[in-house]
């Protein structure tokens, strides 16, 4: 039989405010991943499309 644990008022807090934290934490890294992979391919972008000018003005120089 599992043992009940009973939480007093201030431990309560101070696990809201630790799993808080924890969300908040999750929460950056997700929108750091975001903003990196949105950067990966803006600049992956920029290069494929620097690249394809490039070769379509060589192209039209020959």
């Amino acid at each position: 039989m599992a043992k009940v644990v009973q939480q007093t008022p201030e431990t309560a807090v101070i696990t809201a405010k630790i799993e808080d934290l924890r969300k908040s934490i999750t929460l950056i890294g997700k929108d750091s991943r975001f903003a990196a992979g949105l950067w990966v391919g803006f600049i992956k972008g920029m290069a494929i499309g620097l690249i394809v000018s490039l070769l379509l003005a060589g192209l039209r120089v020959m």
